[in-house]
């Protein structure tokens, strides 16, 4: 992969990590204190989003380290 379309990839992926951390702590200050189960089963599956959306980007921004060290 070349380093414009490796600095393009990581920058959406870091676009996608920062939105769903966002949209989840919004969610949880217009919702708090959860009022029904569904509001709570919301949360956390925008939560799981949130943090599968970081490991992705890890991942990915460690394996573009490592391919360019060689």
């Amino acid at each position: 992969m070349s380093d414009d379309r490796y600095e393009s990839a990581v920058r959406e992926l870091r676009i996608a990590k920062d939105e769903a951390a966002v949209a989840a702590e919004d969610f949880y200050e217009k919702n708090w204190p959860f009022q029904t189960d569904d509001i709570s089963v919301q949360y956390g599956e925008l939560q799981f989003t949130a943090v599968v959306m970081l490991a992705e980007f890890e991942q990915f921004a460690q394996q573009g380290g490592t391919k360019r060290s060689r």
